[in-house]
């Protein structure tokens, strides 16, 4: 910290200096203009669209699992786009962990999202079937 603030009173020191020597000297304030004025100015970069999918367009997956058998799902699901299988993940809070984020193929995806289906589904069918009564 201590180095940068004399890096900042040096520098400053500096600036003064050339203000001073261009405000006598004409010659010299054209130089350093003509010096300055090179340099780039920094450029906005545009903002991009988000690439992945609005929760409004990814499919319902709870419907997809009832309305298939498990391999037919598990087919169902490798066939969507990587971008829609990271989007469920994230939507259905499936990787708490972070774990699928540096996961490419779409099979490990897609089998990462059924597992995890599979086990919800196997916790909340432990309630089902209770009597009232105990």
């Amino acid at each position: 910290m201590r180095k940068e603030k004399a890096l900042m009173a040096m520098l400053r020191g500096l600036v003064d200096l050339l203000a001073e020597e261009s405000a006598r000297n004409p010659e010299f304030s054209s130089k350093l203009e003509t010096l300055l004025s090179e340099l780039p100015e920094r450029k906005s970069t545009p903002k991009k669209a988000p690439a992945t999918p609005l929760p409004e367009d990814l499919p319902d997956i709870h419907a997809e699992w009832n309305a298939r058998e498990e391999t037919d799902f598990r087919l169902w699901l490798r066939d969507q786009p990587i971008p829609v299988l990271r989007a469920v993940i994230r939507t259905e809070d499936l990787d708490a962990t972070r774990r699928t984020a540096k996961w490419k193929e779409a099979e490990k995806l897609a089998n990462f999202i059924a597992d995890s289906l599979r086990a919800r589904q196997s916790r909340g069918s432990a309630f089902i079937g209770r009597s009232s009564q105990e």
